[in-house]
C-alpha cells in the first residue's frame, strides 16, 4: 500500500477500523464521489461526510485531494491492469490469449462501470508526470494488446500489414467506450458483449488461415458439446 509521506502509521483507539480496511473505504468513497461530482466539484468534505468521519482526520491517509484522485485512479488502473495479464497468461496461441484479453477487459469494464469511468474522465485532471506514473512508461495496459498481437503476427496468425500498436489502440478505443452505453441487466449481458467485440477484433487482424483454424477448433468444440 502507497503510505502518504512523512505521516505515522500508528493507529489508536480500539474502535477504529484497521488501516487497511478503512483505506479501502476511502477509495470506494472517493470514487464514487469523484464519479458522482467530478474531481473539480467534488471536495475533500463530501468525502469525509460520507464516510461519517472529520475532514482532518482524511490527512491520516492522504496529503491533498490530489494525492487521493491519484490512488483512485492507480487502484483502478492496477486492477484492470492484473485481469488483462492474468488473461494474457493463459494456454493458447497468441491469437486465442488476445481473445481472452478482450473478453477478459469488456466484461470486467462493464462489471466496475464507476471505476472505469472516474479513469477515464479524470486521469487528465492529474498533472502530465503523475497520469504517466498512473500508465507506465510503456504503457503498460496498452502493451497487453500490442505485444499480443506482435507475438501472433511473428507466429504468422496476424496479417502482415496490421501495425500492432495501432491495432491496439484500435481495440481498446471500441473496448472501453462500452462504459458509455452498458447497462446492467440489459440486453446484452457483458460475456455476450466481450464475445462480438473480441470476434470482431480477431476478424479485422487475423490471416485467413488462422481464421480457418479458428473456426475449425470452434467447431470441434461444438460438436463434442452435443455428443
Amino acid at each position: 500500500m502507497r503510505q502518504p509521506a512523512g505521516r505515522s502509521v500508528r493507529r489508536s483507539g480500539g474502535e477504529r477500523k484497521p488501516r487497511e480496511e478503512r483505506w479501502a473505504e476511502l477509495i470506494d468513497v472517493a470514487t464514487q464521489v469523484f464519479y458522482e461530482k467530478g474531481y473539480d466539484g467534488a471536495s475533500l468534505q463530501d468525502i469525509a461526510d460520507r464516510l461519517g468521519m472529520l475532514k482532518g482526520s482524511l490527512y491520516y491517509y492522504i496529503q491533498s485531494k490530489e494525492d487521493l484522485l491519484f490512488d483512485v485512479i492507480s487502484t483502478v488502473h492496477r486492477d484492470g491492469l492484473a485481469v488483462v495479464r492474468a488473461c494474457a497468461d493463459r494456454p493458447g496461441d497468441a491469437l486465442e490469449r488476445l481473445e481472452g484479453v478482450i473478453l477478459g477487459h469488456v466484461e470486467h469494464t462493464c462489471r466496475n462501470l464507476v471505476p472505469t469511468a472516474v479513469f477515464l474522465h479524470e486521469l487528465s485532471s492529474l498533472p502530465e508526470e503523475r497520469s504517466r506514473e498512473v500508465l507506465g512508461s510503456e504503457h503498460a495496459y496498452q502493451g497487453v494488446f500490442r505485444d499480443l498481437i506482435e507475438q501472433a503476427q511473428r507466429d504468422g496468425l496476424v496479417r502482415p500489414d496490421v501495425e500492432p500498436r495501432l491495432a491496439a489502440l484500435s481495440v481498446l478505443g471500441s473496448t472501453n467506450w462500452v462504459y458509455r452505453w452498458f447497462r446492467p441487466g440489459g440486453t446484452f449481458p457483458p460475456e455476450a458483449i466481450g464475445a462480438q467485440f473480441a470476434d470482431m477484433a480477431i476478424r479485422g487482424i487475423a490471416t485467413e488461415e488462422a481464421l480457418a483454424a479458428r473456426a475449425g477448433r470452434r467447431a470441434a468444440l461444438t460438436a463434442a458439446a452435443g455428443s
